[in-house]
């Protein structure tokens, strides 16, 4: 079976923000998950996407840098790590032209 890269909308930039408020390396931060800092490099700059497979040990390692594991009262999600999915605003009237 092919590996898939994520279908989500995962954010690169939002991944540095995090390692660095963790205070890790791209290598303290893949030897922490698992991974490999060739991993965690091509995912920051965009030019690889996370598997599936990936993300359990990714948030995992993260929350728990952060002081933020799974089963406390504000764990590190997935989510923290996604880009926000911007919507138009059905009711918002569109500006008006000078």
């Amino acid at each position: 079976m092919a590996r898939r890269p994520l279908a989500l909308p995962f954010s690169g930039a939002k991944l540095r923000e995090w390692r660095e408020r963790a205070g890790l390396t791209q290598q303290a931060l893949a030897e922490k998950c698992g991974l490999s800092r060739f991993q965690i490099s091509r995912w920051e700059t965009g030019d690889a996407k996370p598997e599936p497979g990936s993300l359990e040990p990714l948030v995992r390692g993260l929350g728990e840098a952060l002081g933020r594991p799974a089963g406390t009262g504000q764990p590190f999600t997935l989510d923290d790590l996604l880009d926000a999915v911007k919507r138009p605003n059905a009711n918002r009237s569109p500006p008006a032209r000078p």
